[in-house]
């Protein structure tokens, strides 16, 4: 998009003007700011895809207000569908798109691999990922069956001995008792530049083993992973949705949100390139925010579980078993799980995991 001399000296005087206004603790935004938005040449996707980019809003974070975008998708398919349907970029605030020419180095492989990725089966490396969390499969919905006695077949009279035993001739099912408890995993895509992949790996273990931790105990279980960065008074909020309530665990896709350098650093940017923020972005595409800060930001319940960067959970990579044990710690989940239970299962795991990985 060209712009007259007129233009670009006008955004980057307004563009300095709010960042003064930002320096000396002037954070408030005006409303008139998001409809001028609309009106100023910006992509304005929320209008094509109404049902992935939700208009701005404001919210309040420690009494400063900040403009929120929000995009938000269902599924790694959704989110596929969405960037091949060729959504305008911003070009007003990314006249260099780091998505596309990040290097291989940083960013992993080319733009368009990375979003066919999305909709293909997960890579080699994959087989690994399940053979270190082949035990994270539900088995467990908290369903109770609630049983009525009934004659035994030769008499009108109970048969003892076979009801003592469990015999299932003796039962009946009745109806089936469901109590849904309902938990939301929300885990944070972003990371420290010196984060590695040993942390990074076991953090995605850990999250398949809270699933099944869950799981067990009768919750049924939401995962969302985000990424949620700030510029000035502005934030990005990038929901992707990974497993449903109604859905069993994909492994696949939690290892492909949380283990590909490419989600994070092609596919999110990308998306983060389509949105109509106004600050500068272009330079370093935001920073990150802190737990308390998502948590306010995106009005999460106290009962929410937030996954936050492998460091700030305890998670360091060299042992696995201990850094699991860092995140129970940290989240408190004593009045959820069996911690005892969960942390004695995970070990066990590891000892068995090691003999088959070398």
């Amino acid at each position: 998009m060209a712009y007259t001399l007129r233009e670009y000296l006008d955004y980057h005087i307004k563009y300095f003007i709010r960042r003064l206004r930002y320096r000396n603790g002037v954070t408030e935004v005006d409303e008139e700011e998001v409809k001028e938005m609309e009106e100023r040449g910006y992509p304005n996707n929320y209008k094509k895809f109404p049902y992935n980019l939700y208009k701005p809003e404001i919210v309040t974070v420690d009494g400063d207000r900040y403009i929120r975008y929000n995009a938000r998708f269902r599924s790694l398919h959704d989110l596929y569908v969405y960037l091949r349907s060729h959504p305008g970029i911003n070009r007003k605030v990314f006249s260099t798109l780091s998505s596309t020419n990040g290097s291989t180095e940083f960013a992993g492989i080319p733009i368009e691999e990375a979003i066919e990725e999305l909709n293909s089966p997960p890579r080699d490396e994959y087989r690994d990922f399940l053979r270190l969390s082949e035990r994270l499969n539900s088995d467990s919905l908290g369903f109770v069956q609630e049983h009525i006695t009934i004659s035994a077949p030769g008499g009108g009279c109970i048969d003892i001995p076979a009801y003592a035993s469990g015999n299932p001739f003796c039962y009946k099912i009745g109806r089936s008792i469901y109590t849904p408890k309902f938990v939301r995993i929300n885990v944070l895509l972003s990371y420290y530049s010196g984060t590695t992949k040993e942390q990074i790996l076991n953090r995605a273990l850990i999250v398949a083993a809270l699933v099944n931790a869950f799981e067990q105990e009768g919750y049924i279980v939401d995962v969302n992973t985000f990424e949620m960065s700030a510029e000035d008074n502005e934030i990005i909020d990038i929901d992707v949705n990974i497993k449903n309530n109604d859905e069993t665990f994909n492994r696949a896709s939690l290892y492909k949100t949380l283990c590909y350098v490419e989600f994070l650093r092609r596919i999110l940017f990308r998306v983060l390139e389509t949105m109509d923020v106004k600050n500068s972005w272009g330079f370093g595409y935001g920073h990150p925010c802190s737990e308390s800060f998502v948590r306010e930001a995106k009005r999460l319940d106290s009962t929410d579980i937030v996954i936050d960067q492998p460091r700030e959970m305890g998670i360091y990579g060299k042992n696995i078993a201990e850094d699991f044990r860092n995140t129970i710690e940290h989240l408190q989940l004593g009045d959820k799980i069996d911690v005892t239970r969960a942390a004695d299962e995970f070990e066990k795991d590891v000892l068995r995991l090691r003999k088959t990985i070398k």
